[in-house]
């Protein structure tokens, strides 16, 4: 079973980072939610927004962001059971014509059809008629809040780019409600999509985290500022689970080593890479994705091969020894990731002839 998910795994990184050229951002989380976690969220995706975007676009996502994770905060169901669809998700994945961002959350038999009802309200005004509705709400109070669809959403609704779509997934007597906005960033282009396009890949990319039990995805351009607020993110999504101990410094060194290695062939500022954190029986397990140059793919091999045969003892000797950016210290980061972790480093390099080489690192850490 752990096997397969892993395979599972692989294949999600790979296909997430096949797109980096193009949808060049994408957080997915998935579980419980807190303030914690929804600021380390916020942060990392407000730098990533000012990097790609303009002040504009990145204020009205970012605007949304803050909207959604309340709502989801606010309406999560958590129950600790571990069950596949327990607690809430976000999305956000940059497109090329457009900013796609989805909620989700557990709901009630009796609350779905309520809320279903008025999302069918929402959605089939036009822009210019949901001030007015918005206007009208407010004047007579007829939206409660229990209903999962207040003034928010239809605040949301306005700022966003076209109209909303939802979905309703039976789940555990009840359903997993599924919400998704857009903000366009090239109106022309974004005008002649269907805006359920972009709900069905995220309820499709969910179905992925699912199955091989991914709880973060990240794929974005990595530099110092978002990777500490990256490590600070899985940090605060482990820091109640006893299983969880040592992964931030797994994390926080992983992350480094690919923002520090990655080969960046368009000159972004930061290095192109993927990451998810996946947990399956009790376990954690950290992938890293990112494409490599053809001339090293030889010589990455054999310093990984060479890592995983090392004692505890040797590994400690040669990071003693060997100062950061000598060149002897070559592999010293992926040295320090089979220390702490205390497992051999698994490891794929996948060639394409159109492509660089796509190189995908895998750390365990359990007890």
């Amino acid at each position: 079973m752990i096997e397969n998910k892993t395979k599972l795994a692989y294949s999600l990184i790979h296909e997430t980072g096949e797109s980096i050229d193009t949808d060049r951002f994408l957080f997915a989380c998935r579980g419980n939610f807190n303030s914690s976690i929804t600021d380390n969220i916020l942060f990392l995706t407000e730098g990533n927004l000012h990097d790609l975007d303009s002040s504009k676009i990145s204020k009205k996502v970012y605007y949304l962001m803050v909207e959604g994770l309340q709502n989801i905060t606010r309406h999560q169901h958590y129950t600790h059971d571990g069950h596949s669809y327990e607690g809430g998700l976000f999305i956000i994945n940059r497109h090329p014509e457009a900013y796609s961002i989805t909620y989700g959350n557990w709901v009630a038999a009796d609350i779905k059809d309520m809320l279903e009802e008025r999302l069918g309200t929402i959605s089939n005004k036009e822009q210019s008629e949901l001030k007015e509705y918005y206007l009208e709400i407010l004047s007579s109070s007829g939206f409660s809040s229990k209903g999962g669809a207040g003034l928010g959403l239809v605040d949301m609704a306005r700022k966003s780019s076209g109209k909303l779509s939802y979905h309703f997934v039976p789940v555990n007597d009840g359903y997993f409600y599924y919400l998704n906005l857009c903000i366009a960033i090239d109106p022309e282009v974004y005008d002649a999509q269907d805006p359920q396009g972009y709900l069905d890949r995220a309820v499709a990319l969910h179905d992925e985290m699912i199955a091989c039990e991914a709880q973060i995805l990240f794929k974005g351009l990595l530099h110092e500022d978002n990777v500490n607020h990256l490590s600070n993110q899985i940090d605060t999504t482990i820091s109640d689970d006893p299983e969880g101990g040592g992964l931030g410094l797994v994390m926080t060194e992983l992350l480094r080593n690919v923002a520090k290695h990655a080969y960046n062939r368009y000159n972004y500022p930061g290095k192109p890479g993927v990451f998810m954190l996946q947990k399956n029986d009790k376990r954690y397990c950290m992938f890293s994705g990112n494409y490599v140059q053809s001339d090293k793919t030889e010589t990455l091999d054999k310093i990984v091969s060479a890592i995983n045969v090392l004692t505890t003892d040797e590994l400690t000797k040669y990071l003693a020894t060997h100062a950061e950016g000598a060149e002897s210290s070559k592999g010293k980061g992926l040295m320090q990731l089979r220390k702490i972790s205390g497992h051999e480093i698994d490891h794929e390099i996948l060639v394409h002839r159109s492509d660089p080489p796509f190189f995908i690192l895998q750390i365990h850490l359990s007890k």
